[in-house]
């Protein structure tokens, strides 16, 4: 996906078959990863490992959606019309009957995916801090929110009708769940040194402390979580390895969910 000061991305780098529509898709999550890189990088504020994360978070989720798309092809080409379903009669009925039943059995598996639109994952990213926590299960037509780092940020709506992601800064986002959350004082010191727009939300909420499971959440610009944490104590290091500042992502990142601030009133 990349040579030199080269970068590749949609479909000058991966090629699909058309089952799943899964092309474009693909295509602008890999100008979203980027975007924000490239931009990270002009300003400044990368370290010589964010880019080389593209490729090595983009190529293997291309790879996934890929692999998911030759299936939903291969499962429609193993259809096979049976003799006698177009006969005008009870057996040609039935035959078409139970074609219909496989068709649609096949467009839900094939257009119902919220695992892959919403599930793609960056776990083995130099750039993201992991926590020891448990990946959900990658299916197509199941998609389980979890901020477990290197996921899609979860969704929430807020009691005023707004989306969390409403919430969210432009660029980075340090969200504080809970009344005793940490001000998140650490992180904004450090982002102000290395010149990172940080925002920081605050929610006394108890669904989103739930669904977090972590006090402190930091929130990359393409909305994917970076870390996650009780306090920032080591907040340098952390933005240090999510900017790719370091070789390999810090273990600052460790977290015991049941410690966690569960008595947040909403």
């Amino acid at each position: 996906f990349r040579v030199g000061r080269v970068f590749l991305g949609g479909d000058a780098a991966h090629l699909f078959t058309p089952a799943g529509g899964l092309g474009y898709n693909t295509a602008v999550e890999d100008a979203v990863n980027l975007g924000w890189k490239l931009s990270a990088a002009v300003h400044g504020v990368a370290g010589p490992a964010l880019l080389q994360s593209y490729e090595r978070e983009r190529r293997p989720a291309a790879i996934r959606n890929t692999s998911y798309a030759r299936a939903f092809a291969e499962s429609l080409g193993s259809l096979k019309a049976k003799p006698g379903l177009e006969d005008d009669d009870a057996s040609g009925e039935a035959l078409r009957g139970e074609a219909g039943a496989a068709l649609l059995a096949h467009g839900r598996a094939e257009f119902d995916i919220p695992g892959i639109t919403f599930g793609t994952r960056y776990d083995d990213s130099p750039v993201i801090v992991p926590d020891g926590t448990a990946s959900p299960p990658d299916r197509a037509n199941e998609y389980v929110a979890s901020a477990t780092p290197g996921g899609r940020a979860p969704h929430l709506w807020l009691e005023d009708g707004r989306s969390l992601y409403d919430r969210f800064g432009f660029e980075w986002t340090l969200l504080r769940f809970g009344r005793s959350a940490p001000g998140g004082d650490g992180f904004a010191a450090a982002a102000r040194a290395r010149g990172i727009d940080l925002a920081r939300v605050a929610l006394d909420d108890e669904r989103a402390l739930s669904l977090y499971e972590a006090p402190l959440v930091l929130v990359r610009p393409d909305q994917v979580v970076a870390w996650r944490g009780n306090d920032d104590h080591d907040a340098r290091e952390i933005l240090a390895a999510v900017t790719g500042s370091t070789a390999e992502p810090c273990s600052a990142g460790a977290i015991r969910p049941q410690e966690a601030d569960n008595d947040a009133k909403p």
